[in-house]
């Protein structure tokens, strides 16, 4: 366990940071941090990792506390400890320095105001959608966030979170929608502008959702329930604790069925691409060419369908294998679906495979429907040369594979009936034995 203090020369704009590292912890302790002079607490944030050490899960904890400075200056933290659990740490303390700002800093990005409704004391809750109309298995974004502004005049913290966050997203996730969750693990406070006002944002959720059906989405209102601290009233005495709770407001997203079209309903919908590979251009009858049809872009990659392969009597097509990588990075949801394919020629020619693998899809941003298609012929001629580059009948694995090579003129040996014939012969020779021995006497 060990106490890590932020950068000691700051700007105006930038907060100062005490930092509790809790090692092999899974619970959630409350720590009280100390009042600085000349700053102003804004609140705790939590980050659990887990790692794996000696094979064993272990998980560890940053609880940060943030302050702002009220004016520019030089301030003193004195040394201080810290008691967690049973446990008490020690920090020496440090001198910070805080220089006079510049106005707006660039790296704090302008947000428009959230969905939700700003109160006097500049703290709300906000829950957001990326887009209002979606087509039926078109993306959108959910973000459900937390916003504090620079004035706020208390102290806030989040209070038991996870139980909250589990119980909350149950009455929030759209059940008629398959969810990609971006997987928030940390409460990161990010810097934003609001209205030209400083706020700092703590992301809470945030999931892309893809429709299953023409249902309309709605999205109840939530609340979250934190802990507000109120100044002391005598100097040196215990802060008022009270718990405050934060609501957004409900929101709905409109669901647009696809375009009139045979596959309405089957058709996957984004923007993809085809990347192809064949593993030899021309081939003999009888000989295995390896055919990769990837599909790249952004969409529900992970619920992507194979292409529909027809029927025919030039090829053996046997049922391909599927290899998929998600990437969900903000409001978008990308990455790629390999399917991977067996051909066995059956019949000489040139064959384009577009004939054989083509794949339709509905782009929502130019709404309408594309198709992906193989750019590759190949071509087939003379028999194979290399018996173990032939697949005539079956899958890998099945009973049948290599069945061709069996010679049907050889005759399998039996063992049960060499067995039976051994047992016979042995008994004949004992009886002619003691036929003999008797004969004798």
């Amino acid at each position: 366990m060990a106490i890590e203090l932020g950068s000691s020369d700051i700007s105006i704009e930038r907060p100062f940071t005490i930092a509790v590292v809790i090692q092999n912890s899974e619970t959630r302790p409350v720590i009280d941090f100390p009042a600085i002079k000349g700053f102003t607490k804004k609140g705790t944030s939590t980050s659990v990792t887990p790692i794996e050490i000696g094979g064993k899960s272990v998980v560890s904890q940053v609880i940060t506390q943030t302050y702002t400075a009220q004016r520019p200056g030089q301030y003193r933290l004195l040394p201080f400890n810290l008691t967690v659990g049973e446990t008490v740490v020690h920090s020496e303390g440090t001198i910070i320095t805080v220089r006079p700002g510049a106005g707006p800093l660039p790296d704090i990005p302008p947000a428009e105001a959230p969905a939700g409704a700003i109160n006097k004391n500049d703290a709300f809750l906000s829950l957001s959608t990326s887009k209002s109309r979606v087509f039926a298995g078109e993306g959108f974004s959910v973000k459900l966030s937390f916003f504090v502004a620079e004035s706020y005049p208390f102290e806030l913290t989040f209070y038991e979170l996870e139980p909250q966050l589990q119980l909350l997203l149950k009455t929030l996730r759209p059940v008629n929608c398959w969810e990609e969750n971006t997987g928030i693990s940390e409460l990161k406070p990010v810097p934003v502008l609001i209205r030209n006002r400083r706020y700092t944002e703590y992301r809470i959720y945030q999931a892309t959702f893809f429709p299953l059906n023409r249902q309309p989405i709605r999205l109840p209102s939530v609340s979250l329930k934190l802990v507000q601290f109120r100044p002391s009233a005598t100097p040196g005495g215990p802060r008022r604790r009270d718990f405050v709770g934060f609501t957004t407001r409900p929101l709905s997203v409109e669901v647009v069925p696809l375009p009139l079209h045979p596959l309405q309903d089957q058709v996957a919908v984004g923007q993809y691409r085809l990347i192809e590979n064949l593993s030899r251009r021309a081939a003999a009858i009888g000989q295995s060419v390896r055919y990769t049809f990837r599909i790249v872009g952004e969409g529900n990659i992970a619920s992507l369908p194979a292409p529909i392969v027809p029927d025919s009597s030039a090829f053996d097509i046997f049922p391909p294998e599927q290899k998929e990588v998600v990437n969900r990075m903000g409001e978008i949801v990308s990455g790629h679906k390999n399917f991977q394919y067996t051909l066995v020629p059956q019949q000489d020619g040139s064959f384009p495979l577009g004939s054989f693998f083509r794949w339709v899809y509905f782009d929502p941003v130019r709404e309408r429907y594309d198709t992906l298609r193989s750019g590759y012929t190949l071509r087939v001629g003379g028999a194979a040369s290399a018996p173990g580059d032939t697949i005539r009948v079956s899958l890998p694995g099945s009973i049948y594979t290599g069945i061709e090579q069996i010679s049907s003129s050889e005759q399998p040996i039996n063992l049960q009936q060499m067995m039976r014939l051994a047992v016979n012969i042995v008994l004949i020779v004992m009886i002619l034995g003691m036929m003999y021995l008797f004969w004798k006497k």
